[in-house]
């Protein structure tokens, strides 16, 4: 089939089937597999979803005539062809908190002003259709395959060691290549690494604040290290009208002086709590974002509410997580092509003399994160022998190094993927790197391969408010991966 007419056929068939892709990507929205809960609820509520989740996908299999295995609930594999040489398509159904303030629920799967709406529309329930309905084309295309295609269905991506993919390697083949759909367009061939430093810490408890009857109870924002908060909460405990004009006093005074900042306060039976607004962005992006926890800390050092034994604790966070790039820890660098080392204060758990938190670190080529993990530590120690603060940092769970996949090593496949795109879009493809962390960096010969175009006025919504995709997008998707597995998979 020429390029011409294997382009036709493709927008053919997925113009026939637009209605069935837009339906498919609204029932799996529906499912609400928010993984890494903190309570038994939660966790039960994600694991019978999951389960749910996972039957609709088999059904689609068995609808389409793709082969299928679930292995115990944690991955699943739908095949195509009987191939010992495949394509892997690595993706995931789990997806991470939803937050407040949508327009449409994050689970009903709404289509609106010609967007599907929902948790996952990008990371990464959308790819999820996108890519199995390419498979499906390539299967109705016909014809003898060299290579066979399989989708790699994860359900712990957005948390934990990716117990999911360790999984699927102990029962499972290695796939010859892999092209994953959790980023962005052209062609992702580079990824930072990622490490979560976990910082505890616990300061003295018997000074007294330098004015009023308040006193500083808890300082909490983020739930997952990934995402930069847009919200922080600060209270204090106590309760008198002047304590209470005085602690609004200072805030519209810390808000003069710091225009990025967003803060109310509040009253709660005996306590005021100081509410900060921020914006939310991706961790491996703390720069597109606004940390709200960041602002609190700053408040704090600031406040004559707070002992200055708790000032200096919260300056010296601030000034660690403050500077993105993390310079302040010394493991700041920058690679000619994955980009430089980014920080991100994802958690803030202070609650009186105990510290908590955990910063997000996307480490460059040329830094491992063990490297990164010793320098913040130096850092960390001399903070606690000056001050005699009982302070430590270790890397909490995963750490993955930094991946860079060399086209000249594999020009076949990576021309293949240009095609594909500059087929289907008309544009010139490209090879870039990206800060995030994908399952690309668990399978060999991996690259990351949309589902996010820029080039078409496509806003990355990963992880936010109002995560959408809109509809003739997941259309244009769908043509680009197919054309590429066409091409691919062909005798």
């Amino acid at each position: 089939m020429t390029d011409t007419s294997l382009k036709q056929r493709i927008e053919e068939l997925v113009e026939q089937n637009k209605d069935a892709i837009t339906a498919d990507l609204q029932e799996l929205l529906r499912f609400r597999t928010v993984s890494g809960g903190a309570t038994d609820e939660a966790e039960a509520l994600y694991l019978s979803e999951t389960e749910r989740c996972l039957k609709f996908l088999e059904g689609k299999a068995t609808e389409m005539g793709l082969g299928w295995r679930n292995h115990d609930n944690k991955v699943a594999v739908m095949q195509l062809g009987e191939n010992e040489k495949f394509i892997g398509l690595p993706v995931h159904v789990d997806v991470v908190p939803v937050g407040d303030g949508w327009t449409h629920g994050p689970f009903d799967g709404k289509v609106a002003d010609g967007y599907i709406w929902g948790r996952g529309c990008q990371d990464d329930k959308g790819p999820v259709i996108q890519v199995l309905w390419a498979v499906n084309i390539v299967r109705l295309l016909g014809g003898e395959l060299s290579r066979g295609a399989r989708l790699i269905i994860g359900t712990k991506e957005e948390c934990g060691d990716w117990a999911d993919i360790k999984h699927y390697f102990k029962v499972e083949p290695e796939p010859e290549f892999s092209i994953v759909s959790d980023a962005g367009f052209p062609i992702i061939n580079g990824e930072k690494g990622m490490m979560n430093l976990r910082v505890e810490g616990k300061i003295p408890r018997d000074e007294e604040p330098n004015v009023g009857g308040y006193r500083f109870l808890s300082a909490t924002a983020g739930e997952r290290a990934n995402i930069v908060p847009d919200q922080a909460l600060l209270t204090f405990e106590g309760d008198t009208e002047s304590d209470a004009a005085q602690l609004e006093k200072e805030l519209n005074r810390f808000l003069m002086q710091h225009i990025r900042a967003a803060a109310t306060v509040s009253k709660s039976g005996n306590n005021a709590v100081i509410t900060f607004t921020g914006r939310a962005a991706h961790g491996s992006t703390p720069q597109e974002g606004h940390n709200a926890a960041l602002d609190l800390l700053l408040f704090m050092t600031e406040s004559g509410f707070v002992t200055d034994d708790e000032a200096d604790m919260a300056q010296f966070l601030h000034e660690v997580a403050s500077d993105l790039t993390g310079a302040r820890l010394d493991i700041a660098m920058t690679h000619h092509f994955i980009g430089s080392t980014t920080v991100n204060l994802g958690i803030l758990d202070w609650k009186g003399a105990e510290i908590k938190a955990t910063l997000n670190i996307r480490n460059t080529m040329g830094l491992l994160t063990s490297e990164a993990e010793k320098r913040a530590q130096k850092h960390f120690a001399e903070f606690a022998e000056e001050t005699g603060f009982d302070v430590t940092a270790k890397i909490n769970g995963r750490a993955v190094e930094p991946i860079f996949l060399d086209p000249e090593q594999y020009p076949d496949f990576i021309n293949t993927l240009k095609e594909a795109y500059t087929t289907m879009t008309g544009r010139e493809s490209k090879l870039v790197a990206i800060g995030g962390t994908t399952y690309a960096k668990a399978f060999p010969r991996a690259v990351v391969f949309g589902p996010v175009e820029p080039e078409d006025g496509e806003e990355e919504l990963a992880h936010q408010v109002n995560e959408r995709v809109k509809v003739d997008h997941m259309m244009r998707n769908v043509k680009i991966y197919a054309y590429a597995l066409a091409r691919l998979c062909a005798s």
